[in-house]
């Protein structure tokens, strides 16, 4: 009933705890299809140690994550899909509470909500579905990895994740496919439980490479240009990102140009003009924004 879709790379000493969290599932009737992005350490012995007919491994040249996911649900058997990072892990009734959701509301897309824990295990956060706003036509949803499921005719349609981005590609994902589904069809439930423990490692994950996260904002931005003139409130908000973003890597004329993009969106945001002003400091703006991270 449900695929879950996993790339990874040289994870092989992370992968355990994520495959133990799947097989510990209460809901059974699910296959996980690990793609193996090129990786140079022990992942097929890791993997295949596992003798699970319904955990499958197969291994291409590196291409990078969102291909990979691609590629996964070219792979994957049944009518839901579900993209779960190589190093975090789910909690046991994370699949059953997702199928409750099909089977009473007959949902398309469910979202659940997500813990954010550090290399020790401790939790530092919790993100439930919350508002999207006017972009997202005021679904709620959460964008953490592990949960957000699909029905897999929607994610074709779609067209996929955009290997171009290299941050955001599971926001940019959600905004096509919300936009290309018809109303009538649209049946978006959400979950407001925590069922997935994301663990931040320095250096491992997207949102630590500055130029990735300043490269997908701007193609993110470029992308979706016509909805977000539609919603000035959040255009401001992204235009903002990518300001920061443009800060931390020295881009600064370019990130002076965000911020003031960003107050002719919205000129009541006080926090605009400070950002901008910032910007324009050297001092501030780096120890602002490294230590603001």
């Amino acid at each position: 009933m449900i695929s879950i879709i996993t790339p990874s790379f040289n994870r092989a000493y992370l992968l355990p705890r994520m495959i133990e969290s799947v097989l510990r599932q209460t809901f059974k009737n699910w296959e996980l299809i690990i793609m193996d992005d090129g990786s140079t350490d022990n992942t097929k012995e890791v993997v295949e140690a596992y003798n699970d007919s319904r955990i499958k491994y197969f291994y291409t040249e590196n291409s990078g994550a969102a291909d990979k996911r691609n590629q996964g649900v070219e792979k994957s058997q049944y009518e839901f899909i579900i993209f779960l990072d190589s190093d975090d892990e789910v909690v046991s009734n994370w699949l059953t509470e997702f199928v409750h959701q099909i089977r009473k509301n007959k949902a398309n897309i469910v979202s659940c909500g997500g813990q954010k824990c550090n290399s020790k295990g401790e939790v530092i956060g919790t993100i439930l579905p919350v508002n999207l706003g006017p972009l997202f036509q005021n679904i709620k949803a959460n964008f953490m990895a592990g949960s957000i499921l699909y029905h897999k005719r929607y994610f074709i349609e779609s067209g996929g994740f955009d290997r171009n981005l290299k941050s955001g590609q599971h926001t940019d994902l959600f905004l096509r496919i919300i936009t290309d589904i018809p109303e009538i069809e649209l049946k978006v439930f959400t979950i407001n439980k925590p069922l997935v423990r994301v663990y931040l490692h320095t250096g491992t994950r997207i949102r630590h490479d500055n130029n990735a996260v300043y490269s997908g904002t701007v193609l993110f931005i470029k992308k979706h240009k016509k909805l977000l003139t539609n919603n000035p409130a959040i255009f401001s908000q992204y235009l903002s990102i990518a300001g920061v973003s443009a800060i931390r890597t020295k881009k600064y004329k370019e990130a002076n140009s965000f911020f003031y993009q960003a107050i002719k969106c919205n000129k009541g945001n006080l926090k605009l003009y400070f950002q901008l002003i910032v910007s324009f400091i050297p001092f501030f703006r780096d120890k602002f924004w490294q230590q603001n991270s």
